[in-house]
């Protein structure tokens, strides 16, 4: 007999709201552990390209190595000096500032709460009101993808994949 994945591991489907707010599944909530109580709790979003990001804690990304690194690299990147008018600096650079990007996650009432950075949802292409967004539990983390990341992820050939 197969065993069907358990609900939480599939994919929800979110509406983007007004203001670019998106209402987090309890479910997916409960696995993560670190949004509780009744007050906003801070938060980092790590787009990995422009269909998917990942909700990532503040302490996660103090404590990393990694991404203190990327937060260090953004803080060198974007304070740096050019030295004539005529000089630019390379497109990945500029654009680093928005591959990690503080959020806050506001208590439930009626739910709790994340609101997308707009240039984050300008480059994953999300308009309130009128998109919806994949959400799954990953790693540890809750991923947002938006629907045509999940639509082009299903569109190889199950036999090409087996």
């Amino acid at each position: 007999m197969v065993e069907r994945p358990q609900p939480d591991s599939e994919f929800s489907i979110l509406r983007v709201e007004e203001s670019y707010r998106i209402r987090l599944p309890q479910p997916l909530l409960r696995r993560l552990g670190w949004v509780t109580g009744d007050e906003p709790v801070s938060g980092w979003l790590l787009l990995a390209n422009p269909g998917r990001c990942r909700l990532l804690s503040a302490s996660e990304v103090e404590e990393d190595p990694d991404l203190k690194s990327l937060l260090a690299r953004i803080a060198v990147e974007s304070g740096l000096g050019l030295k004539s008018a005529l000089e630019f600096h390379d497109e990945v650079s500029v654009a680093l500032t928005t591959r990690l990007m503080p959020v806050q996650i506001t208590p439930p009432d009626p739910g709790w709460r994340l609101t997308l950075p707009r240039p984050i949802a300008a480059i994953m292409r999300v308009r309130p009101k009128e998109s919806d967004i994949a959400a799954r539990f990953i790693q540890n983390h809750i991923e947002l993808w938006t629907i045509e990341m999940l639509r082009s992820a299903v569109s190889p050939s199950l036999l090409d994949i087996l």
